[in-house]
């Protein structure tokens, strides 16, 4: 009997994967879509998980935590600021612990997450959600096969 085949270089691999954040927050998930099948080795998923499966037979897994630098970076407290709700659009209900995504009257996309409301000011947090995380990555290898010399040419499965 031969030994399975591993996540290599040139193999086609099938997995499941989930990164979490610390406070629960799921930011990646195969859970909807379903597995992922794609050419190890060739750039084709994020490089922490890519080196992850990286050696793993059909049925292994395998999970990383990540420190908040290396995820979604440091928390900077310069990016938390004051602004006068007029910059906000009147209809838009200001929920604490909620993220927004508005238009500023420049056109600048402006994403926050809201910390409170004081007076005629928000207090909005730029920072990007997973910012002072640790990042958890779960895999789970479900099949791993030799790429067809089609799929080798091409450097993808499509």
């Amino acid at each position: 009997m031969s030994a399975p085949m591993r996540a290599q270089a040139d193999a086609v691999v099938t997995l499941e994967y989930e990164a979490r954040l610390e406070d629960g927050t799921v930011v990646d998930s195969t859970e909807r879509c379903g597995p992922v099948s794609y050419l190890h080795g060739n750039e084709q998923l994020f490089p922490t998980l890519e080196r992850l499966v990286e050696g793993l037979a059909a049925g292994d897994e395998r999970a990383i935590e990540i420190a908040p630098e290396d995820a979604y970076g440091a928390r900077r407290d310069g990016l938390v600021r004051r602004l006068p709700r007029a910059q906000l659009p009147p209809a838009i209900a200001l929920v604490p612990g909620e993220r927004y995504e508005v238009r500023a009257a420049n056109g600048a996309r402006l994403v926050f997450t809201l910390i409170g409301v004081e007076g005629d000011d928000v207090i909005a947090d730029f920072n990007t959600r997973g910012a002072g995380q640790r990042l958890r990555i779960c895999a789970r290898v479900l099949a791993v096969r030799a790429a067809t010399p089609d799929e080798l040419r091409r450097g993808t499965l499509r």
